[in-house]
């Protein structure tokens, strides 16, 4: 009989990580519902007006293959967030991760928020045992976001993103 993988099991624990920075400065956990409201605002703010309505922040949070990674002030409102989604994939004979979005609010930018809410997503990777993380972000996005994520880690990819309009209903 086979060992059973440990990857299996600490897959299941849920994210209740806490930051080593000072508390009072800002603290990272898991999204919650009562974060909707500035997960749109954060939305809003990084140029997606329309996203995050209540319904949709519920079903993220609530979908076993999804993540929101919010860090939060002192008064613990959302000042940042990571989004981290993860699924089997057959050619990599295992779990691939995507975080598809990183958002601080404008006053917490350069205080070391964005780099800790991608920490923990890498870290939260590792527990799921993923064998490849990807990073989605726009090429008109800023250059200093492009470095940024390369000072974390990240390398550009060689591989091209193509949508079939016909399911966007975005551009109707």
């Amino acid at each position: 009989m086979p060992m059973p993988n440990a990857c299996s099991k600490s897959a299941a624990r849920p994210l209740n990580v806490q930051t080593e920075r000072k508390p009072e400065l800002f603290r990272v956990r898991a999204g919650r519902r009562a974060d909707t409201e500035t997960i749109g605002a954060l939305l809003r703010e990084l140029g997606y007006p329309d996203a995050a309505d209540v319904a949709t922040v519920h079903w993220v949070i609530s979908h076993p293959e999804m993540e929101i990674i919010v860090a939060a002030d002192g008064r613990d409102r959302a000042i940042g967030m990571v989004t981290l989604s993860h699924r089997p994939q057959l050619r990599m004979k295992g779990r691939i991760a995507t975080i598809d979005e990183l958002i601080v609010t404008e006053p917490w930018r350069r205080r070391g928020v964005g780099r800790e809410l991608l920490r923990h997503a890498i870290q939260r990777a590792k527990v799921l045992c993923v064998k490849r993380l990807e990073l989605l972000t726009p090429l008109g996005r800023a250059q200093v976001a492009h470095e940024f994520y390369k000072g974390c880690g990240f390398s550009e990819a060689d591989s091209l993103v193509m949508r079939f309009h016909e399911l966007d209903f975005s551009r109707q």
